[in-house]
């Protein structure tokens, strides 16, 4: 071997050790930065040169730069990502409907409902008192204020929720853009060299990744280019350097709608923010907002049922307040309801149907329970369906599988108002003629304390109870899941800092020893260099 071979292990030895300091330094340099993944350099010996007595070595090289990178640990951290997304707006969203329900200020529907009886229990003392029926009147508007308050904090709460979701799908786009032009450039830096990795790259998508999964529940797969395929609701949403956008909105049911390639994709988002958002909106619209409508119904219902039994200080007997009405949605393109009526307000049980046109006839089928109602109690004339008190008119071109869905709850709160428009037409008497009778305002005073059947059998007062307590249990378990998806979110980081992240004291001992092989490997080329010109000077 020349003097010269020695210089070129020298120089190898020189460039190796170089580049293993600029590793640790890129470690260092990144200790604080997210989503970093620790990088070392691996070191192989440079191929031997045969000589007669043997092999010797030609020094070494860097084979590639690893990362410290667990794909398990990272997996599971992926979906812990999602669990939390959800957890964390789940959260922040069900605070917000515990607080519309929140009675403890004074001014909840719980104590305007009970001013109400209170108001009709005076009036039974003097029913001809002026006074008392004109608090009776006030007390009542309050009560249709409170109501339709609750209802518009429910409604605003669904709207913002639809807006988010809006905006999850905007930044879900922009980040699947960003990772598609990723791949894009890892492909081609990795193409034809298995053992040359862009690291950094690789982190710089898998920190996207991360943020994608907080947004929405998603799988990805690496192919043999490097390049990643992210599946979102079994459709890609990245595949290579393409993208397929995500498009959301409401349909005309009220239906969140998310679609992948132009496939409905919601049912099968059941994670990350989306996730999160998508199950909070259902369970408001129907839990809390449902049942909060079916009691502002139910009283209507049976609070005109008394007052129609009464006769006001003017000849009134009709309804106290305004009665219900039927709402009707539908996504048929050629046809539409031209009529939807209350036929018999004494008929109504509360429930939302689909109405549906199948085969040439119509079903109808109760939402609530999910059974069909016996085609006995059901009257079709022509395209006219009548049921349970309801009457709706279907107009246009009817196709199969036409679905109509039939509400007396919708507008129960939005269409609150009062009938009468004058105390004299409270009929708080059974006999006109009468100045003194109070029998139908005793009547009323009572209906606070009756069980209602509307209401499963419960009173006025335990069914709004049952209310708060589905919005306060809502919120509490939501709590109880964000603390347990944080915990576990942090111990997974844990898991992952110790085997992907920096630790400054290691690298500080890596700084030394590369920076002792560098100093002897310029020592070694000096030796060299002195070598040679011993040699020279022969």
């Amino acid at each position: 071997m020349s003097l010269l071979n020695i210089m070129n292990i020298g120089k190898s030895a020189l460039f190796t050790n170089q580049a293993a300091l600029n590793v640790t330094g890129h470690n260092i340099a990144n200790v604080n930065t997210p989503g970093y993944t620790r990088q070392s350099a691996v070191l192989k010996v440079a191929g031997p040169q045969e000589f007669a007595y043997g092999f010797l070595g030609r020094g070494v090289k860097v084979a590639y730069v690893r990362q410290s990178y667990s794909r398990f640990v990272e997996t599971q951290l992926l979906g812990q990502h999602q669990n939390f997304g959800k957890a964390d707006v789940m959260t922040d969203v069900y605070s917000r409907v515990e607080q519309v329900f929140n009675s403890f200020t004074g001014s909840g529907l719980s104590n305007s409902l009970q001013a109400f009886f209170n108001s009709w229990n005076a009036l039974s003392t003097d029913p001809a008192s002026f006074a008392h029926r004109t608090v009776l009147l006030a007390d009542a508007n309050n009560l249709i204020d409170v109501a339709k308050q609750m209802e518009g904090n429910l409604q605003k709460t669904i709207s913002e929720i639809d807006k988010e979701i809006q905006n999850d799908t905007d930044r879900i786009n922009a980040i699947a853009y960003d990772i598609a032009k990723l791949n894009k450039d890892i492909v081609r830096v990795e193409a034809g060299n298995s053992e040359r990795r862009a690291n950094d790259l690789r982190d710089s998508r898998n920190t996207l990744v991360t943020e994608l999964a907080g947004l929405v529940q998603l799988s990805t797969l690496e192919d043999t280019n490097g390049s990643l395929t992210v599946l979102v609701g079994m459709r890609d949403l990245v595949s290579g350097a393409y993208v397929n956008e995500m498009t959301s909105g409401v349909d005309a049911l009220g239906n969140v709608t998310i679609k992948i390639d132009n496939t409905e994709i919601s049912s099968r988002i059941t994670k990350g923010e989306l996730g999160g958002y998508l199950e909070s909106r259902k369970a408001i619209e129907e839990g809390p907002l449902k049942e909060l409508r079916k009691f502002a119904a139910a009283l209507t219902l049976e609070v005109n049922e008394i007052h129609n039994r009464g006769i006001g200080l003017d000849g009134y007997q009709g309804d106290f307040f305004s009665p219900l009405s039927v709402s009707v949605s539908t996504t048929s393109v050629g046809a539409s309801v031209s009529a939807a009526t209350v036929t018999n307000q004494s008929d109504l049980t509360l429930s939302e149907y689909d109405v549906t046109f199948s085969g040439g006839t119509w079903t109808v089928k109760n939402r609530d329970t999910g059974a069909t109602l016996n085609p006995a109690s059901v009257t079709v004339t022509g395209n006219t369906i009548e049921f349970e008190g309801i009457s709706i008119t279907v107009a246009g071109a009817i196709a199969n599988g036409d679905t109509f869905v039939v509400s007396p709850l919708t507008d129960a709160i939005g269409k609150f108002s009062m009938a009468i428009t004058n105390d004299k037409q409270i009929a708080a008497a059974y006999d006109p003629n009468s100045p003194g009778d109070n029998r139908n305002a005793l009547d009323m005073a009572q209906l606070a304390e009756q069980l209602v059947g509307r209401l499963g059998g419960e009173t006025f007062s335990r069914t709004y109870t049952k209310i708060v307590s589905m919005a306060g249990l809502l919120s509490s378990n939501s709590i109880d899941m964000y603390k347990f998806e944080s915990n576990l979110r942090a111990e997974l980081q844990s898991q992952r800092d110790a085997i992907s992240g920096v630790s400054i004291d290691e690298e500080a001992a890596n700084l030394l020893i590369y920076q002792r092989g560098f100093e002897a490997s310029a020592r070694l080329i000096t030796v060299a260099d002195e070598l040679i010109q011993t040699v020279l000077n022969l």
